[in-house]
């Protein structure tokens, strides 16, 4: 296939999702000059479905809207292939995550800066985080009034009896509550925040591409990144496939990628860089010798428990009766509140399994949906019953897995290697979280609407049953992260500014780069990769 043309910019951008767009958006209206953002999936951020926050389930099946990758045979999984959906659109995954709003732990932050990653500890990155929020609750030292993300609280926009009993109930079990998980007291249970303004998903694309237009801004939909170009040892440009030709996009300053975890590395060694001996056996010439790349892959594995409820209040028996999905549709339009405000879930408690534990280190949440599977079948796989669940996860999982190309065809998907519950640790930390969600549901606070517990069944109670129970249960949270790992040890990518160790003109800034995992959602910290990304590349710092 020939090259059909080439263009010059100061910047190129790859991928325009959490972390891109909002880069992208920085250099562009900070005068950088002419910056190209490239975006592989189609202009398809104003559908309908894309803007409803409940539309997250429709989203996450439906290869227009994201890119359908899965995990090898996963052998501590029952050898489940775990789905990995990863947004197909201008804004990412944040067009079709889930819209939960967690920065992360202050202490993970900190333990960022102390693997020698300056300037990323909590107190350094905090001005980043108020940068790109707007946020109408909290306190001023650490909530942002006037960024482009618009944060809402499901307090304000859906309060209901459950979550209320839910929240309770975690008071009850020992679990204090906390106003604000981002503010002061990262710890606690509370109503979970949302990326969603005025009763709308605010994606990277709707605050920044479409909130902050600039002129010098160009975005290249359908536009595929294949490999990055260089002259020696410095990036120059990057070469894609759009309309079904080849085409060359030249940085005269920088090339900056922001494909996420999975296409970030990918390529990466595509393009040269990345384990040498892996690299000649597919025949591709070394530009750098980075053994980390595509490793240190992490993870959070998330299963759930559920419950018949007593009471007809969740979304199973509307999603069972069309004349309630148009009453439910009707008052959303209407009022833009409600549970199509919500991507369904509503409370979180980030708490400890066990009081000796020096911090949090698990999630526990409760949905208003109940079913097999979150993907399944006509329904998505809903109980034909009242339903709910509670869902929960290790915060800081220790399993590492890899992802590596497979082939030189930049449109053939790596092998995606996460390695679930390879390290001990993790499994039992999964058994306690399981059975702390369980005593949850079995407080005063919750008994108006338990009606029984549906899966795995009150009367499996071992834990070589319920660990099973978890392998055939557990699905993605869809934060995998690592890919790229920033750090100034043999195996990191990029170093603490995000250049690519050994290459000149080349930086990764998305969420591939975080060595640990900050946070038990990801979303928020990808954006202010972005935010901070664009200080290091012009050599600023947050106000």
């Amino acid at each position: 296939m020939s090259i059909d043309s080439s263009e010059a910019f100061d910047y190129v951008v790859v991928g325009a999702g959490s972390a891109g767009a909002t880069l992208a958006t920085r250099l562009a209206e900070r005068g950088a000059g002419r910056v190209l953002l490239l975006e592989a999936g189609d202009r398809r951020d104003k559908d309908f479905w894309v803007q409803v926050p409940i539309g997250v389930a429709k989203l996450l099946v439906d290869k227009r809207y994201v890119w359908q990758f899965n995990t090898e045979p996963q052998h501590q999984l029952a050898g489940q292939r775990i789905y990995w959906p990863r947004g197909r659109m201008p804004g990412g995954s944040s067009s079709v995550n889930g819209m939960i709003y967690v920065r992360g732990e202050p202490a993970e932050f900190d333990h960022w800066a102390e693997l020698g990653n300056r300037g990323w500890d909590y107190a350094s990155l905090l001005p980043y985080f108020k940068r790109l929020e707007s946020a109408a609750f909290g306190e001023d030292a650490y909530r942002g009034r006037s960024g482009p993300i618009q944060v809402s609280s499901v307090a304000d926009v859906f309060p209901n009896p459950l979550s209320g009993a839910f929240i309770g109930a975690c008071e009850q079990a020992g679990i204090a509550r906390t106003s604000d998980y981002n503010g002061a007291d990262y710890e606690g249970v509370g109503y979970l925040q949302l990326s969603v303004g005025g009763g709308r998903r605010c994606s990277t694309s709707v605050a920044y591409l479409h909130g902050r237009p600039q002129r010098n801004l160009h975005i290249a939909t359908d536009a595929a990144a294949t490999k990055v170009l260089f002259e020696g040892a410095r990036a120059v440009g990057v070469e894609y496939r759009q309309g079904g030709q080849v085409r060359r996009a030249m940085a005269g300053r920088e090339v900056l990628l922001c494909a996420g975890p999975i296409k970030s590395p990918q390529l990466l060694e595509l393009s040269g860089i990345g384990d040498a001996e892996r690299l000649r056996g597919f025949g591709i010439p070394v530009r750098a010798n980075l053994p980390g790349v595509g490793e240190n892959l992490i993870d959070h594995l998330q299963s759930r428990l559920t419950y018949a409820c007593t009471q007809p209040i969740t979304l199973n028996e509307i999603m069972h009766s069309s004349l309630r999905q148009g009453w439910l549709g009707l008052r959303y339009l209407l009022s833009r509140r409600g549970i199509m405000a919500t991507p369904t879930v509503s409370a979180q408690a980030l708490t400890r399994t066990k009081p000796d534990e020096g911090r949090p280190n698990v999630k526990i949440q409760i949905g208003h949906i109940s079913g097999a599977d979150r993907y399944a079948g006509k329904d998505f796989g809903l109980d034909r019953f009242p339903g709910f669940n509670v869902g929960f996860f290790q915060l800081r999982p220790e399993s590492r897995g890899h992802l590596h190309i497979r082939s030189t065809d930049p449109f053939d998907a790596p092998q995606i290697e996460p390695r679930y519950l390879t390290e001990e640790v993790d499994k039992q930390v999964m058994l306690d979280a399981l059975r702390l969600s369980r005593e949850i549901a079995q407080q005063p606070g919750m008994a108006p609407f338990v009606a029984r517990e549906t899966r795995p069944g009150i009367d499996v109670r071992d834990d070589a049953a319920l660990l099973e129970y978890i392998k055939k249960s557990g699905q993605t949270s869809w934060h995998p992260i690592g890919t790229c790992k920033m750090g100034v040890d043999a195996k990191a990518v990029v170093d603490p500014t995000l250049k690519v160790h050994g290459i000149a003109g080349l930086r990764v800034a998305d969420s591939s780069v975080m060595p640990t995992m900050c946070s038990p959602n990801t979303n928020a910290a990808s954006i202010m990769i972005g935010e901070k990304a664009a200080d290091l590349v012009l050599g600023g710092q947050a106000a």
